[in-house]
């Protein structure tokens, strides 16, 4: 049977029917476990509605591997979530985008490698190295689950470490508006850029960037900025990045707020689904966003020579 434990996770539940019929006693529920209670479960399908369980009708329940997620989807969406997060100066290598934007960010900063390299691995990861070398950047690679499972043998072989396994997480937009108190404007804040800047907020913006196609949410008390988010849409994707709360105001709902704020605009944009990336540790994040309807579709790490 299940527990709060597989709150989060891929299930079949098989529940005895109230008005059973002849040859049809029970039914299937699968999905994913949102809530589990003494009393009632709750399961969102792969459709996305969301299933109110009798918990004394269930009969049996177990955990199930999730579907594999079609390549041609994380390709796209890597693709799609590139675009939104662009490096200062970027480079081709055969399928390979080289980028680089000064150290801010592994994602600006690492090359997003899809495809089989060309002229041999041997030959590609020098010219790799050598690329990053004369920026005075360590060489590093973004490898995005089992489309890459080639090159990430290939790399551990030759002592690459991996480093920061992150879960991309999506859910579908609907056109609810938002009314909340975050403002949504087309430019970062000096505050904003100082927050997510890492020591240099020039650098941020030249990643970030500003005006079409982008939007910051920020919430502020006191003068103070005190949370905020990004969004930025490439075809019918909204990626929602840089969300955060200061430390003393956190679990107060801003940032489900900033959530919400972004993902309306999204919405108006002409974003069909939404798409974030957070740390495979930060355990508390991926709690509130798995709450809010985002379901895990696949992760990515880095790898960097040792």
């Amino acid at each position: 049977m299940l527990g709060p434990e597989h709150v989060g996770r891929r299930v079949a539940v098989r529940i005895r029917l109230r008005d059973a019929r002849p040859g049809r006693r029970f039914t299937d529920v699968t999905g994913e476990l949102i809530e589990f209670g003494a009393e009632r479960w709750l399961v969102r399908s792969a459709a996305g509605a969301v299933v109110t369980v009798d918990a004394a009708a269930v009969v049996a329940a177990r955990p199930v591997p999730p579907k594999p997620v079609k390549f041609s989807e994380i390709i796209g969406l890597e693709r799609l979530l590139a675009e939104t997060w662009p490096a200062v100066e970027t480079g081709a290598l055969g399928g390979w985008v080289l980028r680089a934007a000064g150290g801010f960010t592994n994602r600006a900063n690492s090359v997003l490698a899809l495809t089989a390299p060309e002229g041999g691995i041997d030959a590609a990861v020098a010219a790799v190295e050598a690329w990053y070398a004369a920026r005075g950047l360590p060489a590093k690679f973004s490898l995005a689950g089992p489309v890459t499972r080639r090159l990430e043998e290939e790399l551990d072989a030759r002592g690459w470490e991996a480093r920061m396994e992150t879960l991309v997480m999506v859910k579908a937009l609907d056109d609810t508006a938002y009314a909340g108190e975050a403002v949504v404007s087309d430019a970062p804040s000096a505050a904003f850029l100082e927050q997510t800047g890492r020591g240099d907020p020039a650098l941020a913006a030249q990643v970030l960037g500003s005006g079409p196609g982008r939007a910051y949410a920020e919430i502020r008390r006191g003068g103070a900025l005190a949370a905020r988010g990004r969004g930025a849409v490439a075809g019918d994707l909204l990626a929602v990045t840089n969300v955060g709360t200061l430390p003393e105001l956190r679990r107060q709902g801003l940032g489900t707020e900033v959530l919400a704020a972004l993902e309306a605009w999204g919405a108006e944009s002409g974003a069909a689904r939404a798409a974030l990336q957070v740390e495979a540790d930060n355990a508390p994040a991926i709690g509130m966003y798995r709450g809010l309807g985002y379901a895990e579709r696949y992760r990515y790490h880095y790898r960097v020579r040792l």
